[in-house]
């Protein structure tokens, strides 16, 4: 080869030395560990602070005061008002009846006041517990004034009973009396509690004691006495009412007294009602009785046996969760008129 070749061939590598590779990448750099955050902490509730406790002792003080406030001056009123002219007195006997204290002090407030000529007894209620019925029915019967009954929407059962102490009974014709009888009722929770897997275990001193047990079955021998014990007190409403209608013989009295209600427009014509008409009627006829002026609407001294309203507010809860007296536990005798709500036999 000449000098000019071997200036002009270009520089070549050996025949025996491989081709070079192109340069890998850079490998990126590891990520960063993660440090794991920690839930923030909700800062706590600021206190109330004295200013609100302040405020709510000044209004529980303020409430006190007005409470006592209105207590000190009703105990400076009179117990017995007297009124200032001729009048006639108003009980207003309504809803199921549990009590009858009121009404017997009220009956003594108007035997003290010589202007209470008569009283009318508004009764508007299906009656209730057999002795408070009794009371009001005695008070009612030994009272030396004309006592005139007005029945209103229901007057029935023991409502009829109290109303049988009158001298003259009045009733619209739309009136509901009647259910002359006497009523008890329990309830079974046996089988509710089985489903749910619940017993009962009594301890008892006799084997009467838990009569009317929710928890079991009740036995033969029980409801025998229960059945002598609702007998004997429903002849003592026959006699009674007997003793306030004597225009109806026993026998007729006793085919009406199987527990069915009537109209006052029935009642009338079977003489458990003296007259058809409604309040303002007996009014006029308590002031006939009572020697007051005929075209006079006389003063009304009503009694009522409400609590104050202080009391009511005191004494009254937000939400009444007591069970309805047929699936309270245990019995009680009643003069009543109410639909069977256990769906079992009334005794």
């Amino acid at each position: 080869m000449t000098d000019f070749d071997r200036s002009a061939a270009p520089d070549s590598p050996p025949a025996d030395t491989p081709p070079a590779s192109p340069a890998a990448p850079a490998a990126a750099p590891p990520p960063p560990p993660i440090t794991p955050q920690r839930p923030r902490k909700k800062p706590p509730h600021a206190p109330l602070g004295w200013p609100m406790a302040v405020l709510l002792l000044g209004l529980a003080m303020i409430g006190g005061c007005c409470y006592g406030f209105i207590h000190l001056a009703d105990s400076f009123l009179p117990a017995d008002t007297v009124t200032l002219g001729p009048s006639v007195g108003v009980l207003v006997v309504e809803n199921e009846i549990f009590g009858s204290i009121w009404v017997t002090e009220a009956v003594h407030r108007f035997r003290a006041d010589p202007n209470i000529r008569a009283v009318v007894v508004r009764v508007n209620s299906p009656g209730g517990a057999v002795a408070p019925c009794q009371e009001i029915f005695r008070a009612l019967k030994s009272f030396d004034k004309p006592v005139v009954v007005s029945m209103g929407s229901v007057a029935a059962s023991g409502g009829l009973y109290v109303a049988a102490a009158g001298d003259v009974i009045l009733a619209n014709p739309g009136s509901i009396t009647g259910s002359i009888g006497v009523i008890m009722q329990s309830v079974e929770a046996t089988g509710a509690m089985a489903k749910v897997g619940l017993t009962s275990r009594t301890i008892k001193s006799g084997p009467f004691k838990d009569i009317g047990s929710p928890f079991r079955e009740m036995r033969a021998e029980e409801e025998a006495l229960l059945h002598k014990m609702v007998l004997e007190v429903y002849e003592q409403f026959v006699a009674d009412l007997a003793a306030g209608r004597p225009k109806l013989k026993e026998a007729e009295l006793r085919a009406l007294a199987d527990g069915r209600i009537f109209s006052g427009a029935e009642a009338h014509k079977l003489g458990l009602v003296d007259e058809l008409g409604g309040f303002e009627e007996a009014l006029v006829r308590a002031a006939q009785l009572g020697g007051l002026p005929p075209n006079q609407r006389p003063e009304l001294v009503i009694e009522d046996g409400r609590k104050p309203w202080w009391d009511t507010m005191m004494t009254s809860k937000a939400l009444n969760l007591s069970l309805p007296p047929a699936f309270q536990p245990g019995v009680s005798l009643k003069y009543i008129y109410q639909p069977d709500l256990g769906g079992g036999e009334g005794y």
